[in-house]
């Protein structure tokens, strides 16, 4: 899969500042820009390129609909975050990088 125009933007500082909303987090896609706290490993990347697609795909609705998918997650009786349709399609697209398909 080809890779979207996009920009990385490594901020240190952002990881305290990240963690007060989501604990675990690395990195944050807005747009077709990616802002991180440190270098992203090629997999990280490309879950993060996953997150530009659906942007493009889905323009300015697209946070709307993935907090509308986290909450559909949760009122099914899953995780917010692993079981958001997004999410899952990203780690996909990961799958296939590690598979070279």
């Amino acid at each position: 899969m080809s890779r979207p125009r996009h920009r990385v933007v490594v901020w240190p500082w952002s990881k305290r500042f990240g963690g007060v909303f989501l604990r675990d987090w690395l990195a944050l896609t807005l747009g077709g820009t990616i802002v991180a706290w440190r270098e992203l490993a090629d997999e990280e990347l490309e879950h993060e390129l996953t997150h530009v697609r659906q942007w493009r795909r889905h323009g300015v609705t697209f946070p709307i609909r993935y907090f509308a998918a986290s909450i559909g997650a949760r009122r099914a009786g899953k995780r917010w975050y692993a079981d958001n349709r997004f999410e899952v399609e990203a780690r996909e697209a990961v799958a296939k990088l590690r598979g070279g398909l």
